[in-house]
């Protein structure tokens, strides 16, 4: 069998020069894959074995050339057809033991210490071939970690403080490599904070630590009824968009929003989100506000309170399946709603003080002027993200704020000054 395995390779070593397979480079700097079928380590002449790789074998791919892997496994270094590797999938775990974790070059019991992890501290966990054992990565130090040293951190949700935005690094010291920065008021998870720093999640793409005094909590207004503007010394609005999320107009509104750094309150039914549901991950992400406008926008004071609860519970369900939690306000179609609806609420009814009526006129030039007559501080503009003209008028609304001084926030924010 081992035989038929080295001529097998030899073979395919030589057909893929022979056809002259473009050189591909490994693009991140310690790239994780998975050993995806049995295959042997091979020493720089493609032909004498090292050691064999089982299948879910952890290794770090160095680079790809004339398609053969240069890996990385068990601190022996050889090469392996680029066909056997697959992505590895990780998860973030949290160090929870006692003593900061030692990180090996194996799983052997004298096994070479490559490091140690900070108690606290997060890193990506990839599953192994190995009972027991977790191969994982904080910055550049990678090794395999005992089970029972990690378990799977829990999550808050937290805001940027700083106005010049966080510094995300790879480790939690200032020594780390930076990675990018992410701007003030972006929403983020936070996995750990330990000894001055945070580990982020800020999207699908950006995570890392960052230094934990940067960040504050959401704010979080208490349940009641807010019927206009909220009153502020500070030049602060709140745009507001209805009925949502469209598959075309929300996108528009979406890059309209991130051209003027506004945040703003997106109220979407829950109709509407079924259909959409990867616009309503996007408005998510992007850092606004999600608040509840029932599932099918009834008139709530015309309907039975069991229906009521169905339309506003049904929307949260929907609403939390796709971005993980609830939204955080509540507006109740046409403005209708009673003494027992705003009692039932767990969270605030939101109404509006500038009515642009985008809905009725569908003229871009007269939603300008709604917002130039009727803007104040702490004002609540009502527009709706479904009607093609209000994504025609939204550049000149935030042109024209800005020019006035206003600072875009998103309801809570408002509230909660």
């Amino acid at each position: 069998m081992k035989k038929w395995l080295y001529t097998s390779l030899a073979v395919l070593f030589v057909s893929m020069l022979f056809m002259n397979i473009k050189t591909e480079a490994a693009q991140d700097k310690t790239a994780i894959r998975t050993v995806v079928e049995e295959t042997y380590l091979l020493s720089s002449d493609y032909v004498t074995p090292i050691t064999s790789l089982p299948p879910k074998a952890i290794v770090i791919l160095h680079n790809v050339e004339a398609g053969w892997a240069h890996i990385e496994y068990k601190g022996q270094q050889g090469y392996i057809p680029s066909t056997t590797l697959k992505s590895a999938q990780s998860t973030l775990m949290l160090a929870s033991a006692k003593n900061p974790p030692i990180v090996r070059e194996t799983t052997a019991a004298q096994a070479k210490h490559l490091g140690t992890l900070y108690v606290d501290s997060i890193v990506h966990a990839y599953t192994t071939n190995e009972e027991n054992w977790y191969f994982v990565q904080y910055g550049n130090l990678t090794g395999y970690v005992i089970a029972t040293a990690l378990k799977a951190p829990t999550s808050q949700k937290m805001l940027v403080q700083r106005q010049d935005g966080l510094v995300v690094r790879n480790i939690a010291s200032k020594s780390g490599e930076n990675l990018t920065v992410i701007p003030a008021n972006t929403k983020v998870d936070v996995y750990t904070n330990f000894q001055g720093w945070a580990y982020i999640v800020a999207d699908q793409h950006v995570e890392g630590y960052v230094l934990a005094h940067g960040l504050k909590a959401v704010p979080v207004p208490k349940p009641g009824k807010y019927s206009q503007g909220i009153a502020t010394k500070t030049k602060r609005i709140a745009l507001t968009f209805d009925d949502g999320p469209h598959p075309t107009v929300t996108k528009q509104i979406l890059a309209t929003l991130k051209k003027y750094d506004a945040k703003a309150t997106f109220f979407v039914t829950g109709h509407r989100v079924n259909k959409s549901p990867k616009v309503l991950k996007e408005v998510y992400e992007a850092g606004h506000e999600i608040g509840n406008h029932t599932w099918n926008h009834p008139k709530l004071t015309q309907i039975e309170v069991k229906q009521v609860n169905a339309q506003i519970n049904d929307t949260n369900k929907i609403v939390k399946s796709i971005i993980g939690e609830e939204p955080t306000l509540f507006r109740p179609p046409y403005g209708a709603y009673n003494k027992e609806i705003l009692s039932s609420l767990s969270v605030p009814l939101v109404m509006w003080s500038v009515d642009t009526l985008d809905w009725q006129h569908r003229t871009p030039s007269k939603t300008l002027k709604a917002v130039q007559n009727g803007s104040y501080n702490g004002s609540i503009i009502l527009m709706h993200d479904i009607h093609q003209t209000t994504a025609d008028a939204l550049d000149g609304v935030l042109s024209y704020l800005s020019k006035q001084g206003y600072e875009f926030v998103t309801v809570s924010e408002l509230i909660a000054q």
